[in-house]
């Protein structure tokens, strides 16, 4: 009863804005070119996000895919514009109409203003997006994982579920919004901007939180985690589980304080993967001029060593050091032609150089 109820208030609310937009547009008669041709969209492809999408994700994957099919085929084949259900009918917007209609029928406008607001609806998505998945990493680690007893554990997976249930609907939002903009023909930096969003990318990587887990070396986060979402720090609606993760840097040569929120063990850990990869390569660098360098000392050393030695009295010792100084030669030769060859093939870039301060050592 309490659903058809607020369906019937909801109609109400879509015939008013219908009409509404009817006028707006200046097509009086409320008839619309291809208005049952869209596709409908259920965002069936995020549901039942949880922790443990690593393993079958693929799988997983394609049986979400099938689902949304399944679900939007059903909605085709057994509605029309006059029985659909009130939360499915889709609004009038310009991003409905499409880019080709709103120039045609002199509605440029609207369609530039609703790119704007759609714009601003990917970042609220994305922002809410995030405080959602940070909310349920910390309610893992601070309350799924320590549980010990059954009623803890229900009550902390009960909360963990009413979280994945709020990373469903923003997810539903932002792919909305997102194929509003593809409608409205948004240009390819902002498509690219603003990406597809995955299932995976929603799956919450718990073993990332813990640093004393093993093979964590090469984990990443999703993409939408390096944008540059305002307001993850103003907001106090937060909570504890950003503060974490939120330091803060002032510049003071600019007067005044400017707040990074840095998510410090994802940030670290990818900071200290670039630095270990330049480290690497500078070792690599320096480990063959070493080889080169010790070819060359063991070359003197026996020719040192041959030169000390009386040819006459002790032939067998002294042939085996002119054999030992060339042999060592060779391998210094060698590897200098074979060091410089591959450097000049594969050259490192320019930040992981090693200054070497006399190159003809």
């Amino acid at each position: 009863m309490g659903i058809t109820l607020k369906r019937s208030r909801l109609q109400e609310q879509v015939d008013a804005f219908q009409k509404q937009a009817a006028k707006i547009y200046g097509n009086g008669d409320d008839s619309w070119d291809n208005d049952s041709a869209r596709e409908i969209y259920v965002g069936a492809e995020f549901d039942g996000i949880g922790e443990d999408e690593d393993d079958d994700e693929h799988a997983s994957s394609s049986e979400a895919t099938d689902v949304a099919q399944e679900r939007r085929q059903f909605l085709v084949n057994n509605f029309s514009d006059s029985c659909i259900d009130a939360e499915h009918i889709v609004l009038h917007l310009p991003s409905h109409l499409g880019r080709t209609w709103c120039n045609n029928n002199a509605a440029k406008d609207l369609a530039k203003a609703e790119l704007r607001l759609r714009v601003g609806q990917l970042n609220d998505a994305l922002h809410h997006i995030r405080i959602a998945l940070g909310h349920k990493s910390y309610l893992f680690r601070k309350d799924v994982r320590p549980a010990r007893t059954q009623r803890l554990k229900t009550r902390a997976w009960a909360e963990v579920h009413a979280v994945e249930s709020t990373v469903q609907h923003h997810a539903r939002v932002y792919m909305r919004a997102r194929k509003a903009i593809e409608e409205l023909n948004a240009d390819a930096l902002l498509l690219d901007l603003y990406k597809v969003l995955r299932r995976q990318d929603l799956s919450v990587k718990t073993s990332v939180i813990a640093p004393h887990v093993r093979g964590q070396r090469n984990k990443s986060l999703a993409w939408f985690w390096r944008m540059d979402v305002r307001r993850d720090t103003s907001d106090t609606s937060v909570g504890e589980w950003m503060k974490d993760c939120a330091c803060f840097s002032s510049h003071t040569c600019l007067k005044n304080v400017i707040p990074y929120a840095v998510y410090r063990v994802h940030w670290l850990r990818a900071k200290a993967q670039k630095m270990r990869w330049i480290e690497e390569l500078q070792c690599l660098q320096v480990e063959m001029d070493s080889a080169v360098r010790f070819f060359r000392h063991q070359e003197y050393f026996w020719e040192a060593k041959r030169k000390l030695i009386d040819s006459q009295s002790q032939s067998g010792h002294s042939a085996w050091a002119a054999r030992q100084s060339a042999m060592w030669h060779s391998m210094a030769t060698q590897a200098k032609f074979k060091f410089t060859a591959l450097l000049d093939n594969d050259p490192p870039p320019d930040f992981a150089q090693v200054v070497r301060p006399d190159s003809s050592r």
